[in-house]
């Protein structure tokens, strides 16, 4: 992730700046080195959770425009309207292994739940903004599309857009429902 001092601001038309504009934050994604246990620390100490905990690989993903395969272990609980996301990455070389060598464990990503990440990412391209990461995960009938994006040199922190579908319809889905699914998710992995 690059960092440029005294980088000014892209020049954007209004129809792109329309584009890319953001919905409500929907998800704090954190790289740690152990889920479980980071899960089980934030829900004794703060009460965060139920947490949904589960075993992944990526489809479809590029790393910096080369395909990878990432596999890791995620963890999600539901906090009020936002997800925390918890990240460990077992095998494959992703923009998280590289958070975690130079910076440790540590907030990586702020997350938007989008519905036409195709379209957004074509308005990144055309203000100059790069993909760092993208990639598919399925989840039974849920599939979730992803794109990082090089927002790290003004503000430190990495973008994501996430888009859910169920089946080919893409959906957001809202937070009442999306800890739904995380107590789900917990129940199912006890």
């Amino acid at each position: 992730m690059t960092k440029v001092q005294g980088l000014k601001a892209p020049q954007v038309s209004e129809a792109v700046r329309k584009r890319l504009r953001l919905p409500a934050t929907s998800q704090l994604g954190f790289v740690v080195r152990d889920t479980d246990e980071t899960a089980r620390y934030y829900e004794r100490v703060f009460g965060l959770g139920p947490w949904s905990i589960m075993d992944g690989e990526t489809a479809d993903c590029t790393n910096r425009g080369k395909p990878t395969t990432i596999r890791g272990k995620i963890g999600v609980a539901q906090v009020g309207a936002v997800q925390f996301e918890l990240i460990q990455i077992l095998e494959g070389e992703s923009i998280h292994s590289e958070f975690l060598r130079e910076r440790g464990e540590g907030l990586h990503h702020v997350g938007f739940h989008v519905r036409d990440l195709e379209a957004r990412l074509e308005a990144c391209k055309e203000a100059g903004i790069e993909v760092l990461q993208k990639g598919t995960i399925k989840q039974g009938p849920i599939t979730i599309r992803y794109a990082y994006l090089d927002t790290v040199s003004i503000g430190g922190v990495v973008f994501e857009y996430i888009q859910y579908s169920l089946g080919p319809v893409p959906v957001v889905l809202p937070p009442f429902l999306m800890k739904g699914l995380s107590r789900l998710g917990a129940m199912a992995a006890k």
